[in-house]
C-alpha cells in the first residue's frame, strides 16, 4: 500500500542530503514544494543564529534540488532585524530571495525568545519601526506578487 501523498513540513538545509533528493526525484508522490529554511541571506547574521550553512551553500542546494526536480517550488522562513543586522546584512537577504525566487516566505521579526542563546548574549537592537520595514520590503518582492498571482 504506501503513501499518495507526502509533505515536507520542514527540513533544515543541513539536513538535506543527495540521498533525499534522490528519494524525492524517484518518487512523485513527494510534494513538489519544499519547505526549506533560510533564515537569513547573509553569513554572519546566520553565524550569529548559530545556523550551520553559509548563503551560497543554502543556494548551491536549492540550485541542485532545481536542477534535479522539475516544477520544484520552495517556500521559507526569515526573520529580519535579529540582533546586529546592519542594512548591508539585511540586503544580502533581499539580494537571495531575488535568485532564489521563493513561492512564500514566512517572514518574522526578531524578537527575544526566554532562555535562548541570542536572548542571553546578544542585544535586540534593531528598533521595530525598521523591522517592520524590512518585513514590508520582503513582503512585497515575494508574497505580494504570489497572492496577486492566486487572485488572477
Amino acid at each position: 500500500m504506501g503513501f499518495e501523498k507526502v509533505d515536507f513540513i520542514s527540513s533544515n538545509p543541513w539536513d538535506f542530503s543527495n540521498e533525499l533528493i534522490e528519494v524525492m526525484v524517484k518518487n512523485s508522490n513527494i510534494s513538489r514544494t519544499l519547505h526549506l529554511p533560510v533564515q537569513s541571506g547573509d553569513d554572519n547574521v546566520l553565524k550569529r543564529m548559530n545556523r550551520w550553512y553559509s548563503a551560497s551553500d543554502y543556494v548551491t542546494l536549492i540550485s541542485k534540488i532545481k536542477n534535479q526536480i522539475s516544477k520544484i517550488k520552495f517556500t521559507t522562513d526569515i526573520i529580519v532585524g535579529f540582533c546586529g543586522e546592519t542594512d548591508e546584512e539585511f540586503n544580502n537577504t533581499v539580494k537571495l530571495c531575488k535568485k532564489v525566487r521563493f513561492n512564500w516566505a514566512y517572514v518574522a521579526m526578531y524578537s527575544p525568545r526566554p532562555f535562548s542563546v541570542a536572548t542571553k548574549t546578544m542585544k535586540d537592537n534593531i528598533p521595530h519601526t525598521v523591522k517592520k520595514n524590512r518585513w514590508l520590503i520582503l513582503e512585497n518582492l515575494i508574497n505580494q506578487p504570489q497572492l496577486k498571482k492566486r487572485l488572477t
